[in-house]
C-alpha cells in the first residue's frame, strides 16, 4: 500500500487531509513571521546605525571639551542638541530590543505551562507590551503635533522641536506593531491546540486588552476606571501595587506592568484624558533630560572595554602583584572585578570577565570551590557600585540627583568594598589555610609586562573620573571621553572589526531598551503614586510606630535585604524608588549617602541564597559546580556587605564628604 505524501507547511508537516483551518493556521503563521523577519531586519539595521552615531555625538563632545580648553571656544546650545539626538537614537532601539527580549522579566508561567499554554501566554503578554507602547507612542506624536502647532524650538539653538519627536513616537509606535506581530505568530501556533478553558481565557484577555487601548484612545467610554477607584487612596493604590504584582508574575515585563499600573491608577483618580497627556508630557520631557543623555554613552564604554579584552588584561596585573601569597588569586579576581566593573558599569559582565579566567586558574591551583566561586560573584557586585556605574546613572536620572555627585559619592564605599571582600578572603585562608595553595613569586619581567598591557586602561580610568571630580568636564563629556577612549584602546589593539563592532552596537542597543522600558514604567508609576498620596502616606504610617529616623532607616534596609533574596536588584531598586526615596529624602538624609545605601544593598541581594543572579552567573561559567556550593562560598561575603552597611550607617561621611568637596 502506497504511503500518503507529506507536504511541508511552514513549520509543521500535514498530510493531504489536513483539516482547512490548520492549513489556514499555518498559512497565518507563515505571513506573519515574513512579516516579522522583514519588520526585525529594519528595526536592527536602523537600531545599529543609531547608536553608532552616539559615538559621532561623543566624538563631538570631545571636540568641543578641547576647543573650550585651548581657544575658549564652546558650540553654542550643544547639550540641547546632545539630548535631542540621544532621544531618537536611543528611541529607534525599542523595536528591535524589544523583539529580542531584552525586558526584565519574572517567567513564572513557563514553569507550569506546557507548550500550547506557553505559547498562548507569549502571545497575550506581547499585546499587553504592544497596547503600553502603542499608547506611549500615540501620545508622544501628540505632543510633536502640538510642538509643531505652536512653533516650539530648543531654548538656545531654536531648532524645532517637533520632528525629533514625531521619530521618537514613531519609533515606539514601531516597536508596538513588532510586538503585535510576534504576539499574533505565537496566537496562531497554538490556536488548533487551544482547549475550551484556555480559548475562553485567551478570548476574554484580548477583549479586555481591546477595551483598555479604546477606553485610553478615548473611542469608548471609560467609565469603568472611575468605578475602580476606592474612597480610600492607600487602600486603591496597595490594590493597584498587588495587581501588578500578579501581573509580573504572570511574565508581564517588569517596566510595562508598572507603566499599565499608573496610568491605570491615574485614569481611575484624574480621568482618562488628563492621564493620557501625562504620559506624553512626561515622557518627551523625560527623555531629553542632559543626565540622560549619559547613559548610551557609558554603555558603549563598558562594551568596548570588553571587546578590547581589557578584563584579561587586570586580572594578569593583578594576579602578577598578588597571585603568589595565599589567596592571592581570590584577592587578584577581587580587584581585577573592581578595575573592570569600573569600566563596564555591569556586575554580569565584570563577572562574566573575570569569572572565566579567574574560577579555571583558581581551581586548577587547588583553591577550594567555594572560596573561588564565592570571591568572584562578590567582586561582581563590585560592578554595580564603583563609578561609572549604570545604575547610579538610573538612580541619579529617576531621583533627579546629580550623576556626577553620585559618581564621586560612591568612590570611597566602593574602595571600601573592595578592601572588604579581601579582608574577607585574607580571614577565609587563615582559618582554612588549605582552601587555597601559594604560588610562585613573579620575576619583575612578567609584573613589567601585564602592567604594559593595563597602562593605557588605568589612564582612561583615571582621566574620566578625575575629570568629572575637578570640573574639567561635565558627566556626559565624561562619558564621552570613556566611549571613545575605550574604542580607540580596543582599535589599537585590533580587536575591532565589522563584526565586533556591530556585535557591540547590538549588545548596547539590547541594554538600553531594557533600562529605557524600566524608567518609561516607573514614570507612570511614580506619577500615580504622588498623586494619590502614597509617600506622605508612607512616612504618616511609619511615624505612627514612634520610631526615630535611624530606625526606619534600618526598616528600610531590612527591607531591601529581604527582597533581595527573591528580586532582581535593578527591580527591587525602580519599584521602590518612587516610596522610599521621598520618606528618606523627609526624614533629612543625605540623598547620595542613600542613594549608595541603596546600590550595597543591591549587592547584598546579588549574593543572597536563593535568587541572587550573580551565583547562578558563576554556576553558568562553571555547570558541574553545584549550587548549593555556590551559596556556600557567598554567606562570608555577604556577611562583609552587611558590615559594609553598618560602616556606611556610622560613617555617613564615607559617601558625602568627597562630593561636599565638589
Amino acid at each position: 500500500m502506497e504511503e500518503p505524501k507529506i507536504m511541508e507547511v511552514g513549520n509543521m508537516a500535514a498530510t493531504p487531509s489536513a483539516p482547512a483551518t490548520e492549513i489556514a493556521d499555518n498559512t497565518l503563521v507563515r505571513t506573519l513571521e515574513r512579516l516579522n523577519t522583514i519588520l526585525a531586519a529594519i528595526a536592527e539595521r536602523v537600531a545599529l546605525l543609531a547608536v553608532a552615531s552616539v559615538l559621532l555625538i561623543g566624538t563631538f563632545n570631545i571636540g568641543d571639551i578641547i576647543l573650550r580648553n585651548t581657544v575658549g571656544f564652546t558650540f553654542y546650545g550643544r547639550n540641547e542638541i546632545n539630548a535631542l539626538l540621544v532621544a531618537v537614537a536611543v528611541s529607534t532601539c525599542l523595536p528591535i530590543g524589544l523583539a529580542k527580549g531584552a525586558v526584565l522579566s519574572i517567567d513564572v508561567l513557563a514553569r507550569v505551562l506546557n507548550p500550547t499554554g506557553r505559547q498562548q501566554a507569549i502571545g497575550l503578554v506581547g499585546l499587553v507590551v504592544s497596547v503600553f507602547f502603542g499608547l506611549l507612542g500615540y501620545r508622544i506624536i501628540g505632543v510633536a503635533h502640538n510642538m509643531a502647532l505652536t512653533n516650539q524650538t530648543t531654548v538656545m539653538t531654536e531648532w524645532p522641536k517637533a520632528p525629533f519627536f514625531y521619530i521618537v513616537g514613531s519609533a515606539i509606535l514601531i516597536a508596538s506593531v513588532i510586538q503585535v506581530l510576534i504576539a499574533l505568530e505565537s496566537l496562531a501556533r497554538s490556536r488548533s491546540r487551544w482547549t475550551l478553558v484556555s480559548g475562553s481565557v485567551t478570548l476574554l484577555v484580548l477583549a479586555g486588552i481591546a477595551y483598555v487601548t479604546l477606553a485610553f484612545l478615548d473611542i469608548v467610554p471609560g467609565n469603568i476606571f472611575m468605578v475602580l477607584v476606592s474612597s480610600n487612596k492607600i487602600i486603591f493604590s496597595a490594590v493597584a501595587f498587588a495587581l501588578m504584582w500578579v501581573a509580573i508574575l504572570l511574565g508581564v515585563p517588569l517596566g510595562v506592568a508598572m507603566g499599565l499600573t499608573g496610568l491605570a491608577g491615574a485614569a481611575a483618580m484624574i480621568g482618562l484624558s488628563p492621564t493620557m497627556s501625562v504620559l506624553g508630557s512626561e515622557t518627551t520631557g523625560f527623555v531629553t533630560q542632559d543626565a540622560l543623555s549619559v547613559l548610551p554613552l557609558f554603555l558603549l564604554m563598558g562594551a568596548f572595554a570588553n571587546v578590547a579584552g581589557i578584563g584579561a588584561d587586570l586580572y594578569r596585573l593583578c594576579n602578577a602583584l598578588i597571585g603568589h601569597i595565599r589567596g592571592g588569586l581570590a584577592h587578584a579576581s577581587i580587584l581585577a572585578c573592581a578595575g573592570f566593573g569600573t569600566l563596564t558599569g555591569s556586575s554580569v559582565a565584570t563577572q562574566m570577565a573575570i569569572g572565566r579566567m579567574g574560577l579555571a586558574e583558581m581551581r586548577q591551583r587547588g583553591y577550594s570551590v567555594e572560596l573561588a566561586s564565592g570571591s568572584i560573584a562578590a567582586g561582581g557586585t563590585l560592578g554595580q557600585l564603583i563609578p561609572p556605574s549604570s545604575a547610579l546613572i538610573l538612580y541619579g536620572v529617576l531621583t533627579e540627583q546629580s550623576i556626577g555627585r553620585l559618581f564621586v559619592g560612591a568612590l570611597l564605599p566602593g574602595i571600601a568594598a573592595t578592601l572588604l571582600f579581601m579582608g574577607t578572603v585574607a580571614i577565609w585562608v587563615m582559618i582554612w589555610p588549605h582552601h587555597a595553595a601559594k604560588g610562585d613569586k613573579p620575576t619583575l619581567r612578567v609584573v613589567a609586562e601585564a602592567s604594559k598591557r593595563s597602562w593605557s586602561v588605568l589612564l582612561l580610568l583615571g582621566l574620566v573620573l578625575s575629570g568629572i571630580y575637578f570640573g574639567f568636564f561635565t558627566e556626559l563629556e565624561g562619558g564621552s571621553v570613556g566611549a571613545i577612549g575605550a574604542f580607540l584602546i580596543a582599535a589599537a589593539r585590533g580587536k575591532i572589526n565589522r563584526a565586533t563592532f556591530w556585535n557591540t552596537m547590538g549588545e548596547t542597543t539590547s541594554s538600553l531598551a531594557m533600562m529605557y522600558l524600566l524608567m518609561f514604567g516607573t514614570i507612570m508609576l511614580s506619577f500615580f503614586f504622588g498623586i494619590a498620596g502614597l509617600p506622605q502616606s508612607f512616612v504618616s504610617f511609619m511615624n505612627g510606630f514612634d520610631l526615630t529616623p535611624m530606625q526606619i532607616i534600618l526598616c528600610l534596609i531590612a527591607c531591601y535585604l529581604i527582597l533581595g533574596t527573591a528580586m532582581d536588584s535593578f527591580a527591587m531598586m525602580v519599584i521602590t524608588i518612587p516610596i522610599f526615596v521621598p520618606m528618606v529624602e523627609h526624614l533629612g538624609y543625605d540623598p547620595v549617602w542613600w542613594a549608595i545605601m541603596t546600590l550595597i544593598c543591591m549587592e547584598a541581594g546579588q549574593i543572597s541564597p536563593p535568587f541572587g543572579l550573580n551565583m547562578f552567573v558563576i554556576s553558568s561559567l562553571a555547570p558541574d559546580i553545584p549550587i548549593s556550593r555556590v551559596f556556600k562560598g557567598c554567606w562570608p561575603f555577604f556577611a562583609s556587605t552587611i558590615i559594609k552597611i553598618i560602616l556606611l550607617l556610622l560613617i555617613p561621611g564615607l559617601a558625602t564628604w568627597l562630593p561636599s568637596t565638589m
